[in-house]
């Protein structure tokens, strides 16, 4: 297979909701790249896991693919070329989902030492370093920078025709960070915004759930418990389609039970057992 033909394959099976075959795919595939030495689809295969298993919660195994794909660049001698650099921003964001944020910030930081040097001007390829950069400002909990990042990736992305679910994607992290910061005026105008560019969109993106869990995380945040849980409850479907019962759909189910202790105890206790044996399997 060509990585064409790998790419569109792939493609189909997310399509289809064929989540369980797109694992062993990959993986047959990458062998087979790795016995006929043919790099570039070994590349593309190892990225393509790393992008899997990090939106699957398995976050180790993304940051091993991560390592041996740059291991193969380097010892192909393209380190510190843009595509070395393509390829240690996915592994700064499996390390970012791993939570080891101060070491996905050192290599965003050379992902950008490296695109200056390289005199790289894409404005798609510098808005996902600023977006995915925000997110580990996130998690070490400075959502003043997380926001200057995303402010920088915005316009960036709005500059590309069919650019609506990556507009989307970032007005979500967006909110996110304006919650933490007690802006939910705001952050709610955000979601708003990206719910209605996500559902503009036929299939729908895979990160259109996490905008609808962010929805019903800002309307417990303001005591709206109904509308809380009528996007926590929309949410599951949508990470389910995608990522099957991963990591953040056991999430999504405690934030919804945690919603409805008060009313209904009884379904909170359920929710929050499937919660814990999905996180049990994912062991």
């Amino acid at each position: 297979m060509t990585i064409q033909d790998v790419l569109q394959h792939l493609d189909s099976l997310f399509r289809n909701n064929d989540i369980a075959k797109v694992e062993p795919f990959l993986l047959e595939h990458l062998d087979a790249a790795r016995k006929r030495r043919e790099l570039s689809l070994e590349l593309t295969i190892l990225n393509e896991l790393m992008g899997f298993y990090r939106g699957m919660g398995r976050h180790r195994e993304a940051i091993a693919q991560a390592v041996d794909a740059l291991g193969l660049l380097e010892d192909a001698g393209y380190k510190g070329s843009v595509p070395y650099a393509t390829t240690l921003l996915n592994a700064a964001t499996a390390y970012r989902a791993d939570g080891q944020n101060i070491r996905a910030n050192q290599a965003y930081n050379e992902v950008a030492a490296i695109y200056r040097a390289q005199k790289m001007d894409d404005p798609y390829l510098w808005a996902s370093l600023h977006n995915n950069q925000s997110l580990a400002w996130q998690g070490c909990g400075r959502h003043e920078r997380a926001l200057a990042s995303l402010e920088l990736a915005l316009p960036l992305i709005a500059s590309r025709a069919g650019s609506e679910a990556d507009q989307a994607v970032t007005l979500t992290n967006m909110a996110q960070s304006k919650m933490r910061l007690g802006r939910f005026d705001e952050a709610g105008a955000d979601l708003d915004r990206a719910i209605a560019l996500f559902e503009s969109q036929t299939p729908r993106n895979p990160h259109y759930g996490a905008a609808l869990s962010a929805r019903g995380e800002l309307a417990f945040r303001q005591g709206d418990t109904a509308e809380a849980i009528r996007h926590f409850e929309a949410a599951l479907p949508a990470i389910e389609t995608n990522y099957g019962r991963s990591h953040n759909y056991a999430v999504t189910l405690e934030s919804l039970a945690t919603v409805i202790e008060a009313t209904d105890p009884t379904r909170a206790g359920a929710l929050r057992e499937e919660a814990a044996q999905i996180e049990k399997t994912l062991a």
